[in-house]
Formats: C-alpha cells, sequence, structure tokens
C-alpha cells in the first residue's frame, strides 16, 4: 500500500485559483500538443500522463464544493468546519485532506522539470518542453500574466503550491500547526467553531502563508482579473468553435 500524507488545508480560494485551472490550458496542451503524433510533450522524470492523474487525484481529495467557493467564508462547505473569529465574524473552512506520497511526489517533479525547461540552457532532454511552454507564453488570455517560459514555469509552481508548499514551514509554523489540529479535535464534526485570539493569529497566518506562495499577493486582484479574463477566453473559444502541510 502506497503511503500518504495527511495535510491541514485551509481553503483559501485565493490560493487554490491556480491548482484549481492547471488542466486547461497547461495540462490539456502539454497531453495534446499541435502535433498528434507527437504523442504529450515529454517531461523528464515524469510523464505528462502520470503527472496529469496525480493531479486528478489530488483534486479529488479535496472537499466536495471547493472549486464552487467564490472567496466567501460564509458559504457551505459541507464537512469542514468554518472557523469563527473572536469577533463572530467568518474566517475560513479547515480542511483534511489525504494525498499520496507519489503524487506529491508526481507533482514536484512536474515543477523541477518546468523550472529546468525554462532555463536559458534547459539541456537536450528538456528542450521540446522549453519549446512548449514559449509557446504557451504567447497564448492569450491565460492565468499567467504575458511573458516567457519562465514566466509559465513560475505560475504553474505557485498554483502547486497548496500541495508543495508549506504554510506550517515558518517560525510560528510548529505552534500554528498545533492550535489548528486542536481546533479541529475540538470541532468534532460540527459545522463551525468559534476560535480564540490565538487560533485566530495562526488561522491568518497560514492564509497568508498560502496566499503569497501561491500568487506573490497578500490580497486578491490580480488573480480575480486573470481569472476572469480565462475564463472569458474559454466561453468565446467554444463559442466559436463546436478546454499547509505537515506529515500526518
Amino acid at each position: 500500500m502506497s503511503s500518504a500524507r495527511t495535510l491541514l488545508l485551509p481553503v483559501v480560494p485565493d490560493a487554490l485559483d491556480g491548482l484549481l485551472e492547471l488542466e486547461d490550458p497547461l495540462f490539456l496542451m502539454l497531453r495534446n500538443p499541435l502535433d498528434p503524433d507527437a504523442g504529450g510533450v515529454p517531461v523528464p522524470g515524469a510523464s505528462i500522463e502520470d503527472v496529469s492523474a496525480a493531479y486528478w487525484r489530488v483534486l479529488e481529495a479535496l472537499a466536495a464544493g471547493t472549486s464552487e467557493l467564490e472567496g466567501e467564508a460564509e458559504d457551505d462547505l459541507p464537512g469542514v468546519p468554518l472557523l469563527i473569529g473572536p469577533d463572530g465574524r467568518p474566517v475560513v473552512h479547515l480542511a483534511v485532506i489525504e494525498v499520496a506520497d507519489a503524487d506529491i511526489a508526481l507533482l514536484a517533479a512536474f515543477a523541477g522539470a518546468l523550472d529546468q525547461a525554462a532555463r536559458p540552457e534547459p539541456g537536450p532532454a528538456h528542450g521540446t518542453l522549453a519549446q512548449a511552454l514559449c509557446e504557451l507564453a504567447r497564448e492569450p488570455d491565460c492565468l499567467w500574466p504575458e511573458g516567457d517560459a519562465a514566466t509559465v514555469a513560475g505560475w504553474a509552481r505557485q498554483a502547486l503550491s497548496p500541495v508543495l508548499h508549506s504554510p506550517f514551514a515558518g517560525p510560528h509554523g510548529a505552534v500554528d500547526h498545533e492550535l489548528l489540529s486542536a481546533v479541529l479535535r475540538r470541532a468534532a464534526g460540527a459545522d463551525r467553531i468559534a476560535l480564540d485570539q490565538d487560533e485566530a493569529g495562526a488561522a491568518g497566518r497560514v492564509m497568508a502563508g498560502m496566499v503569497y506562495a501561491a500568487t506573490g499577493e497578500g490580497a486578491r486582484g490580480g488573480v480575480d482579473q486573470r481569472r476572469a479574463q480565462w475564463h472569458g477566453a474559454k466561453h468565446r473559444t467554444t463559442a466559436a468553435a463546436p478546454l499547509g502541510h505537515r506529515s500526518g
């Protein structure tokens, strides 16, 4: 049996937008390049088919309804407790998910391959991937900003950060993890759980860390704008042509 990792995951739409959008266009275009005989763009260290399958297994581990959240903490997320701050306002939903170590390893290998392909001299093994990233960088109305191969690679690593980057890695990480773990034990299946000041501080630090790792920003803004542009582009294309963590 493959080993799994238990992740404490505050459900922060700012930090999950990119993860939820990796399939289209990034994985889709790497699996199905313009040359149908190519069989997908080669990704050294992990085939794009295996990476894509790992990605979908990670998405399936998320709580049902996660992708429908639009940034309002008050939205319902069945089975995931909503943390309520000392002021009585909703803070965030706090989920626990199980992700296979092998899937995390595949996604990490994929991010590493993109980083190498984006280097000025990627090397022969990463040449085809580098060319594909350059082509993707020129695609209009995508979630990543206009740029080059490094722009796409950087965006993909940020998008994968909810499963590759621990929001509990900072100086308060161990204490914050224990505080939020205790909150979940206290919730015991309840839909809502009140936080004290220390617990609310821990939740705020983890949320801020997740958003920064995923967007480089501290608040909504550019992410929402790019997401709206991309969804609008997909709609136009469809109309025109019948696309934290600690081991437990």
